[in-house]
């Protein structure tokens, strides 16, 4: 931050920056309690690459229509520095993952994919554009608030025949910053051997990203198996350009969510419920 260690001590003890002890003695500061302290906009971020953060100058465009142009260019020729750094501006600037992941992350593919379209984009740009974005979420990852308090849980993936990454990998993100303790299974994955996963850890909720469904009928037999497993206090959530309105109506769910904000907006909804519905019983049982 460019500021000196006497000033990170007082802001420690004083609890303005999160820290705690280590057995010799030492301040120890997480990740995300410094980048909160960034984002609280009193100092700025000097030297990132001092903690493995992309080099930035801060000056990257911060305007999500703009910054989404900037990323597009960025992946597409493979200039992994400037994407990160546009990824890292707009989480400092306090733009919402699930707007980066709205505005920015998916209109650069949009982009990316009407490229691909008229000729102009070759196989291994758009595989290395998806692999630097699965990097630049690591990074936000890094930088969330992982929660003690395993209340909230959720995981989920995408199902047997869809390779596609980056849309659970963005849930997982978007609700890390809700304050879930999320995690994503990955993709191509049988809905049997999730049904196992749900049964194991019984998590409050439980996504599916579907962007690419080989064969329609034996998904929905899948998927209706996977349905009568789920135990009622799971919330099953779908989403994903495969599923077509005409296939929904064949499929139960707590919530079709087609953008990572109306996510966010019914995750957040489901835990302050939750809550709520805990304080009742508590004031129930006490009178």
């Amino acid at each position: 931050m460019g500021v000196s260690e006497s000033s990170v001590k007082r802001w420690c003890d004083r609890g303005a920056l999160g820290s705690s002890r280590t057995a010799g003695g030492h301040r120890r500061i997480p990740l995300h309690e410094f980048l909160s302290f960034i984002k609280a906009g009193r100092y700025e971020l000097v030297r990132p690459e001092e903690l493995g953060l992309p080099v930035t100058s801060g000056q990257t465009d911060r305007v999500l229509e703009r910054a989404a142009r900037q990323f597009q260019r960025a992946l597409v020729a493979g200039d992994e520095a400037i994407a990160r750094r546009v990824v890292l501006d707009l989480f400092l600037a306090n733009h919402r993952c699930s707007a980066i992941g709205d505005l920015v992350i998916a209109e650069a593919f949009h982009g990316i994919g009407a490229q691909w379209d008229c000729g102009d984009l070759e196989v291994y740009q758009e595989r290395r554009g998806c692999e630097i974005c699965l990097r630049c979420l690591h990074d936000l990852r890094r930088a969330l608030y992982e929660p003690a308090d395993s209340t909230f849980t959720a995981f989920g993936g995408t199902p047997s025949g869809d390779p596609y990454l980056l849309p659970t990998t963005i849930i997982e993100v978007v609700l890390r910053e809700c304050g879930w303790r999320a995690a994503s299974l990955g993709n191509s994955i049988p809905l049997t051997s999730m049904a196992a996963a749900i049964r194991d850890a019984r998590p409050q909720l439980f996504w599916l990203s579907v962007s690419h469904i080989p064969d329609e009928q034996a998904f929905l037999a899948d998927y209706s198996q996977l349905v009568k497993s789920v135990p009622h206090d799971v919330a099953l959530v779908v989403g994903g350009r495969a599923l077509h309105e005409g296939l929904r109506r064949q499929m139960t769910f707590a919530a079709f969510c087609d953008d990572f904000r109306r996510l966010e907006s019914f995750a957040t909804t489901l835990m302050h419920s939750t809550l709520r519905g805990r304080v009742g019983q508590q004031q129930a049982s006490q009178n």
